[in-house]
């Protein structure tokens, strides 16, 4: 069994509305609900392609360059 971390998080009233009536429908839990988008595979390249998209100066030009390489595979990977 996973190690589980207990967090608070804020939700629009909507979503979690909605979440909570899917919950209902699959007859599980909110958290369920939850951990299943937040750990599908869309959820982490729809996340991937926001943080390749952000304009930071979170690395140097220098870093970009000496990672150039994983930037670029990483931006394919992505169909970006």
């Amino acid at each position: 069994m996973s190690n589980y971390v207990v967090t608070n998080i804020r939700l629009p009233e909507e979503d979690y509305l909605k979440l909570k009536e899917e919950a209902a429908k699959k007859r599980t839990s909110l958290s369920a609900v939850i951990r299943e988008r937040v750990g599908s595979k869309k959820a982490t390249e729809d996340y991937a392609k926001k943080l390749l998209s952000l304009k930071t100066d979170w690395f140097s030009w220098e870093e970009y360059k000496m990672n150039k390489e994983k930037v670029t595979e990483r931006l394919k990977k992505y169909n970006w």
